[in-house]
């Protein structure tokens, strides 16, 4: 049975099967969205799956582009993928939604995430905390989305060849998780649908719940917020009406002038 991380990592970067050097060069770099920001060779060429020495190689070139930086034995992305990520129609997105976020923190004092639909992963704009619940979930981090509230909720409003793609291939699962075949899923999501609330039962993630609202402009949800709590915080009832109501200022608040909706 395939993994949650698993999952994540076949998913993530087309890169993983070019023979370019370009192709290998995203590879190298797709290893930082894996652990910590600080990484050796070793774990670089292992998150990868490109071999350890033309791992080095790649390395020299992107450190000489600043693209990655060298520390020691150990590497980070360098500042300069910062600045070029800081343009990205997500960054324009998260800014719009974040004192919103901020608000939903402050109401639930709970976990607050904020993620995109990316293929079959959910990208991760942005996670807010409070010491008592944690998230395994970091900014820029992927899952597959039928595992979590933010993805049901955006899969549950995406057309259905979008839906169809997605169960065409095999499904990740965990033991914890109540969607183990193309059938079941079909049927969560039409009813997320339908009632436009889309729950997590610690699919991810042990004692972590989870209860989510699409942002939508339309028909179109663009990105999805939820809100994570333990279970002792109850059925999640609680928060729905406060993430609905940050969804819906989130969707007033969005830059519409300043990136076209096809780009996310």
């Amino acid at each position: 049975m395939t993994t949650v991380q698993e999952a994540a990592s076949s998913e993530s970067g087309p890169a993983l099967h070019s023979d370019s050097i370009l192709g290998k060069a995203f590879a190298v770099l797709g290893a930082f969205s894996h652990g910590p920001r600080m990484l050796s060779l070793s774990q670089i060429s292992r998150h990868s799956g490109v071999p350890k020495s033309t791992t080095h190689r790649v390395l020299a070139m992107l450190v000489e582009l600043g693209a990655v930086e060298r520390s020691g034995i150990e590497y980070r992305m360098g500042d300069v993928m910062f600045s070029y990520g800081s343009r990205s129609p997500e960054v324009a997105l998260r800014d719009a939604a974040l004192p919103h976020l901020g608000s939903l923190l402050l109401q639930t004092r709970q976990v607050v995430h904020f993620a995109v639909l990316r293929k079959r992963e959910v990208l991760y704009l942005e996670r807010l905390g409070t010491g008592s619940v944690t998230s395994p979930v970091a900014v820029g981090g992927r899952l597959p989305a039928h595992l979590t509230g933010v993805g049901k909720a955006l899969l549950a409003h995406s057309s259905a060849e979008t839906i169809n793609h997605y169960i065409d291939r095999p499904l990740a699962a965990r033991t914890h998780s109540s969607i183990t075949s193309p059938d079941l899923l079909r049927h969560e999501l039409a009813r997320i649908r339908k009632l436009g609330i889309a729950f997590d039962h610690a699919e991810v993630a042990d004692e972590l719940h989870c209860v989510a609202v699409p942002v939508r402009i339309g028909e179109r949800a663009v990105a999805a917020v939820s809100v994570g709590y333990l279970p002792d915080a109850g059925s999640g009832q609680a928060f729905i009406e406060s993430v609905r109501t940050a969804a819906a200022h989130m969707a007033r608040s969005l830059p519409l002038d300043e990136f076209d909706l096809g780009s996310l």
